[in-house]
């Protein structure tokens, strides 16, 4: 008896240290609880997506509408697996912060959502998301680039899978700038120009009550990551070196960059409207030539694309990019960079967690992040797909931006950043309106950000 004994208590002691040495085991495919048999069992997954595709490369026919690519994903995963049922909707993009919010509220939100990083850092930080890290296998989790892991690395927590990513530089019509004779105020061979180069383009580009060449925005938060290049382009920065407790905008720098964006305004070089044109207008005064030049990314590129296919560009089309213009001496190409991931919401039921996640890792699959990049513009996430640009210039001058400048810090990842971006908006409006000062504006932002930033401290 005493020899069974001690024997049991050798084997017991035995399956403790194994219990805390040994590495946890690969994730199972789906993630969570549930076991085999609940694999089978019926679950509707409900998907909230943005509007990011339409016309999608060789499915031109079968995807004319915005959503139309997401149901024919949530079609192929449910062939895949017949018990599951995806409910998808396409948000607009102003929905993603508002119609979201509202369905959190409400103890309501998707299962799975794709969104910038930008709004769900702001979910995870509230404890709102699946931890992603342990259900997925550690090849999977290898496969993605590491800085896109850091980002979306929260509190510890894998919040969600990037699918791509964007980063931010100018395009422009070269049709126009040649015609309107500034071909010798144009970027040089490395797609850079300085702040006089670019303010003397756009003079030669602008013709009173016809064509502002710059288009640009401050009508809602999510023109910031184009306007903000202006900033950084001017040496001035929106947070030092990753401290999330202060904005650093307001300095000599950032005052000298919103007083050049305020005279280029009243010299008629900026799109009319500037504090309430929506992105949609913008876009239709570059396809009508009334304006040449804006912010954006690669990304750009395909939607004027597809809307030279729908008959709404009117003037000749000859892109070219470049970076934002930068002072004399600042080492910035001014550029934000952003992805897109798929994120689950907590569940209770382990069997909709297990299916969810599945979801999200399809949506994260090489092949589709492959399409994605294609379609966008944007660079892949994950290490397998490769370069889907072999060949491209654009692509390959722009890489090169990335690797001499790096990119600039919007704090996608602060606990605060939805509550701080919308700060600056108002700021930017009153200081275009002439209801403030450049100096006014900043340091009454200054003073708000700083308020609310204070409770990362």
């Amino acid at each position: 008896m005493k020899t069974r004994m001690l024997l049991g208590l050798i084997l017991l002691l035995a399956l403790v240290v194994a219990g805390c040495t040994a590495p946890a085991p690969a994730a199972a495919p789906a993630g969570g609880e549930g076991g085999e048999a609940a694999m089978d069992e019926e679950v509707t997954i409900v998907y909230w997506a943005d509007p990011r595709f339409q016309f999608i490369k060789g499915m031109e026919d079968q995807t004319q509408e915005i959503g139309d690519y997401e149901k024919i994903l949530a079609d192929r995963f449910m062939e895949m697996h017949p018990n599951v049922t995806v409910e998808v909707e396409t948000l607009q993009w102003e929905e993603l912060s508002t119609k979201v919010a509202a369905a959190i509220a409400a103890g309501a939100p998707p299962d799975v959502l794709k969104d910038y990083l930008g709004r769900t850092s702001a979910y995870a930080n509230q404890g709102l998301l699946e931890p992603l890290q342990d259900a997925i296998p550690q090849e999977e989790y290898d496969d993605y680039l590491p800085s896109l892991i850091d980002l979306y690395t929260i509190n510890g927590n894998l919040h969600g899978l990037p699918l791509f990513f964007w980063v931010t530089h100018m395009v422009g019509n070269k049709t126009i700038a040649m015609e309107a004779g500034a071909e010798d105020f144009m970027p040089d061979e490395s797609g850079t120009w300085t702040f006089d180069q670019f303010e003397q383009a756009l003079a030669a580009q602008a013709i009173p009550d016809e064509r502002w060449p710059l288009a640009m925005q401050v009508a809602s938060e999510q023109g910031d990551y184009n306007t903000l290049g202006y900033f950084w382009g001017m040496g001035a920065k929106l947070y030092e070196n990753g401290d999330y407790t202060h904005t650093a905008l307001n300095s000599p720098e950032g005052v000298a960059a919103l007083t050049k964006l305020v005279d280029w305004y009243n010299n008629g070089y900026i799109i009319p409207g500037v504090t309430t044109i929506s992105n949609n207008d913008l876009l239709n005064a570059l396809y009508q030539g009334q304006s040449a030049i804006t912010g954006g990314g690669l990304s750009l590129l395909p939607v004027v694309e597809d809307a030279q296919q729908q008959g709404k560009v009117t003037v000749e089309w000859d892109p070219y990019i470049a970076t934002f213009p930068h002072a004399e001496g600042v080492q910035s190409g001014g550029m934000a960079a952003g992805p897109t991931g798929a994120v689950v919401f907590k569940q209770d039921d382990p069997v909709k967690r297990k299916w969810a996640i599945e979801f999200a890792r399809f949506l994260a699959s090489p092949d589709l992040q492959l399409e994605y990049a294609v379609n966008s513009n944007q660079f892949p996430s994950r290490k397998s797909v490769g370069n889907p640009f072999e060949g491209d210039p654009n692509f390959t001058q722009v890489n090169a931006w990335i690797q001499e400048y790096g990119v600039e810090d919007m704090g996608l990842s602060s606990p605060t950043y939805a509550e701080v971006r919308v700060l600056l908006q108002p700021e930017l409006q009153a200081a275009f309106l002439g209801k403030k000062t450049p100096e006014e504006a900043l340091a009454s932002y200054e003073e708000a950000a700083n308020a609310v930033l204070a409770q990362n401290k």
